[in-house]
């Protein structure tokens, strides 16, 4: 073998190492591990995402929330039902991607196979209240015996906005922001997130929605302390 060829070889190798190991840190140091509370259950999760009640540490940053309730405490709710969460319970252990929040994306549901064994619902909010609203927060709900834990992740509409412009407009008249183009027509939301799970719509969202994914899939029973 040549001199010549051996060190583009070597160079090769070297630049094939280097760019995979943001990959192979993906578990160790660039993330941190999250316990979802009464569970026994943790997450992994990008050192620059903030947990809550953390703050994050710069705008636009994604944040993840953590919510875990006992069936019992939706009795007095007022917006969803203890009778609610049991349906959901027993659709999810069929396998069928029932959300039992107060409203929903229509038609935009998923259910996944969580790495612990259990199904999860996810759900996107886009246009949370009226179409004024915006936001890009993944929602995903599972149960572990009679606890509903629900996992959000959110980040800023801002830079998504700027990368998939076709997908929104000013809105002078009423709004006075950006919001979803025809956002009184589910089209546009579901041609939106169509996209965005294979992955053609901009790195933002893109990131977001993989990120997310990524997530869930990091779900193990929680560390032992040492």
């Amino acid at each position: 073998m040549s001199y010549h060829k051996s060190c583009w070889l070597f160079v090769a190798a070297l630049f094939c190492l280097l760019v995979t190991v943001p990959a192979q840190g993906a578990d160790g140091a660039k993330t941190r591990e999250i316990s979802i509370p009464g569970t026994g259950l943790a997450l992994r999760v990008a050192r620059g995402v903030a947990v809550r009640p953390e703050k994050a540490a710069h705008p636009g940053d994604a944040l993840l929330n953590v919510e875990v309730r006992a069936i019992q405490s939706f009795r007095d709710d007022g917006i969803v039902g203890e009778a609610d969460v049991l349906a959901q319970r027993a659709a999810l252990n069929k396998g069928q991607a029932v959300v039992a929040d107060g409203w929903e994306e229509t038609g935009l549901s998923d259910i996944v196979r969580l790495p612990i064994g259990r199904n999860a619902v996810i759900y996107p909010w886009y246009s949370p209240f009226d179409i004024c609203e915006m936001a890009f927060t993944m929602n995903a709900v599972f149960f572990v015996g009679d606890r509903r834990v629900s996992i959000q992740y959110t980040v800023s509409p801002a830079a998504i906005i700027r990368e998939a412009p076709s997908y929104f407009v000013y809105d002078d008249a009423n709004c006075h922001a950006t919001i979803w183009k025809h956002p009184e027509d589910d089209d546009v939301l579901e041609r939106f997130h169509a996209a965005v799970k294979v992955g053609r719509v901009g790195p933002t969202a893109n990131a977001w929605y993989a990120d997310f994914k990524a997530i869930l899939a990091s779900m193990r029973q929680k560390s032992p302390a040492r």
